[in-house]
């Protein structure tokens, strides 16, 4: 079979080490490492003429070992049967199932009725929407709580009842899980397909999410810690609202002459006033609260003015600052506690490891452990291909010199676990010479290749805009041939470049190396070759690169497809993005960009925690609001309101609570703020009541003073680890929270590690270093 060779360079605190491992993979294991199924322990050369280790002892070790690959607390049972069940119910393979089955259950509501799947949710147009069978959309949800219901209970069983109960996050996912199992039920073989009322289970289908993220869980452990004082700040914040609405209805009394006066349109009652400051306070409705007012007094402004100051520029400041404080650096402590738990978990492996069994049956612990059983966990653990090489290369140094390793060493290897693949940079395989060929590979690495590609990229995107924009100049199709032609060839010249172009830097580099070293190259790949691809086809269907008169003619009768030429011209655009080469150019634009991809990228527990309540709060808008577009709707036809400004006036009626897609924008459009009072009132009229207004009132106070905040606060630890590593002059690659706070981390005090040990609930360590 093939052998692939490897060849990296890890920056470690002995310097740089230069790798060369050589490995060779059976379809078995590939398939096994595809799959994510958990590898079998080899015990063959486990024993030796006077000691032995035991397949117990050794998947002790080895799954101890992956949970500290994987972050994970060693505080489980410890006998073989439920070891083997930690072991696959924490395999790649179970996680990756459980996302899936994850996922499947949040979509559903696109699914369930009403579904999402009408071309418009405008109710004018009375939407036909595709019915999904009822009993499908059951069996699969019925499905993926069984699996849910599986899953808890063996996490239960491995940790324990005694300590799961301890466990807020996996007591809430069992009481829901079970929970919703009855309602399942119930519905399937009680009530059946009559019932279209209150679900309340789907509102708590977001916490299945939560449950399966740590990130997600101290996320919102950190708002719970000062929950206190986020509410009292918002409390504050109300109060002067309701403080400055009583003034206002001292100072606007309403006019029974004039119906148009300040306190007959704003200001008529307490809670007219105070939901006009509220609104004011988001500053969507200014100036309009202000004008009639202004209009009366000049100096009433000021009322207004002391409000906003107050509202927005102070405690709005203060509500930020305390959010803020909240989150900003929550992440360090969580990186510290799983790094301390990786600690414990490796020492915890190494301590399993200095156990033996000797030939007369009796046990002995000694402070080192042969290589050998060292690189047989490591063989056995589930852990990336690129640690795992690096590992074993240490491990295989290390033989040559010793036969056993202590602590320390062990330690020391496996604080390669730490490194990040895409920081490490790898060594040019192939050194270039001075021949001919050797000169071209120089210039196709050169920058100034690159820069040269890069704004002839720009040309091309600004000639496309060029021949676009004479399509919808010109009617006459042959003035519009004569004007376009120059640009058309001219455009066809430049993606033969393109093309030339990635086909000599696939050469330089060695194509392996290229497409590998970045994804950006893969991007620029595949646009060169589609859009020379439409090219040609383009060119053989109509001879010739300019639109085609019969495309004219299509444009001209709006039909809502993309042409072949459409299409060429739209992908020619993403040749724009090649502008991104000339940020590293500047560093601070470079942590600036950066800063803004790396949240996107690690801030998946932030964005988890906004999705999960965004999810919830459109379930329950559903619950609430659905059908009330449609009523309210049907009474604008019959009393024909025109009154400037409203829901009705502004013809708003695709947003609503009719489904799930059209919650989600709904509840988007009033995330936005502008007009957001609108969608209160619509609904407030269609219900008939005015507590609905809390529902809208609630999102508003989330997105502003919480949502929008933790952002702030990621950012600006994205912006400092970037800072902090440019000035360093390293590498500015933040792929993950490690990263971000990588230079900050300490090694936890071997005291405090032990310590951790000591309270493993099922494994006496004391006894064990005692003995020794």
């Amino acid at each position: 079979m093939d052998r692939r060779q490897t060849h990296s360079s890890i920056n470690t605190d002995c310097g740089s080490d230069f790798i060369i491992h050589t490995s060779s993979l059976t379809w078995k294991n590939r398939l096994q490492n595809f799959f994510g199924i958990p590898k079998p322990i080899d015990g063959e050369n486990t024993d030796s003429e006077r000691c032995s280790w035991s397949a117990d002892t050794l998947l002790c070790a080895t799954i101890f070992l992956e949970d500290a690959v994987n972050y994970q607390s060693i505080a489980h049972k410890v006998t073989k049967f439920y070891l083997l069940v930690h072991r696959w119910s924490s395999s790649p393979l179970i996680r990756n199932l459980h996302r899936i089955a994850l996922t499947i259950n949040l979509c559903l509501a696109l699914f369930e009725q009403p579904s999402s799947f009408s071309v418009t949710s405008d109710v004018r147009d009375k939407p036909k929407r595709i019915v999904f069978p009822y009993l499908l959309m059951m069996i699969i949800e019925g499905l993926t709580l069984i699996w849910f219901l599986v899953y808890i209970c063996t996490k239960i069983a491995c940790l324990g009842v005694k300590h799961a109960r301890k466990r807020f996050w996996m007591i809430a996912f069992f009481i829901v899980t079970i929970y919703s199992l009855c309602e399942w039920f119930a519905m399937t073989t009680l009530i059946g397909l009559t019932y279209q009322g209150t679900r309340i289970r789907r509102i708590f289908r977001p916490l299945f999410m939560i449950e399966s993220s740590q990130l997600m869980k101290k996320a919102l452990k950190a708002v719970q810690k000062d929950l206190l004082t986020i509410i009292a700040c918002v409390a504050m914040a109300l109060a002067h609202i309701l403080f400055f609405a009583i003034m206002a209805m001292f100072l606007f009394p309403r006019s029974e002459t004039r119906k148009d006066s300040q306190g007959s349109t704003y200001f008529s009652s307490l809670h007219d006033s105070v939901f006009q400051l509220l609104v004011l306070y988001s500053t969507a409705n200014n100036p309009d609260v202000m004008t009639p007012a202004y209009s009366d007094n000049r100096l009433n402004v000021l009322f207004f003015l002391i409000f906003v100051i107050i509202g927005i520029y102070w405690i709005q400041n203060i509500i930020t600052a305390v959010v803020y404080r909240a989150f900003r650096g929550y992440f360090l402590n969580s990186i510290i506690n799983s790094q301390l738990r990786r600690r414990v978990a490796i020492q915890a492996s190494f301590e399993i490891m200095k156990k033996r069994t000797l030939r007369n049956g009796s046990v002995e612990i000694r402070d080192t452990v042969p290589i050998v059983i060292v690189q047989t966990i490591v063989n056995a653990a589930t852990m990336s291909k690129w640690h795992a090489d690096r590992i074993g290369q240490r491990l295989f140094e290390l033989t040559l010199e010793h036969e056993i390793i202590d602590f320390e060493q062990y330690s020391s290897i496996m604080q390669l676990l730490d490194l990040n693949p895409r920081l490490v940079q790898d060594i040019e395989i192939e050194t270039l010479g001075q021949s001919v060929p050797d000169r071209l590979k120089a210039v196709g690495r050169s920058r100034i290749f690159d820069s040269i590609g890069t704004l002839l990229a720009l040309l091309s995107v600004l000639f496309t805009t060029i021949e676009v924009s004479h399509r919808h100049l010109h009617s006459e199709y042959k003035d519009l041939v004569r004007r376009s032609i120059f640009i058309a060839f001219m455009n066809l010249s430049l993606l033969i470049y393109f093309v030339l172009e990635i086909v000599m830097k696939a050469w330089s580099y060695g194509p392996d190396k290229y497409f590998r070293s970045s994804a950006a190259n893969i991007l620029e790949t595949a646009v060169a070759f589609t859009c020379f691809t439409l090219e040609i086809i383009h060119m053989g269907i109509h001879g010739s690169p300019v639109v085609s008169e019969q495309d004219l003619e299509l444009t001209q009768k709006q039909i809502p497809f993309l042409t072949l030429w459409e299409a060429n011209k739209a992908c020619n655009m993403l040749f724009i993005y090649r502008l991104i080469r000339f940020l590293p150019a500047s560093k601070n634009i470079q942590i600036i960009v950066g800063t803004v991809i790396d949240e996107i990228r690690n801030g998946g527990a932030f964005f988890g925690v906004l999705f999960s309540f965004y999810y919830a709060y459109s379930i329950l808008g559903m619950e609430l609001f659905g059908g009330a577009v449609e009523n309210l709707y049907l009474h604008q036809t019959q009393t024909n309101i025109t009154v400037c400004g409203t829901y009705e006036q502004l013809e708003y009626w695709p947003n609503g609570f009719d489904d799930f897609f059209a919650s989600i924008v709904t509840l988007y459009n009033i995330m936005i703020v502008n007009q957001w009072f609108v969608f209160v009132n619509a609904f407030r009229a269609a219900t008939n009541t005015k507590w609905s207004e809390l529902y809208f009132i609630f999102w508003y106070l989330f997105v502003t003073t919480i949502g929008l905040n933790i952002c702030l606060a990621l950012s600006g630890d994205i912006h400092d680890a970037k800072k902090k590593r440019a000035d360093d002059h390293e590498e500015l690659i933040v792929s993950n929270m490690f990263d971000i706070y990588r230079s900050q981390l300490k090694e936890p005090p071997p005291e405090v590690i032990l310590q951790q040990l000591n309270r493993h609930p099922y494994v006496n360590f004391r006894e064990d270093t005692s003995n020794a």
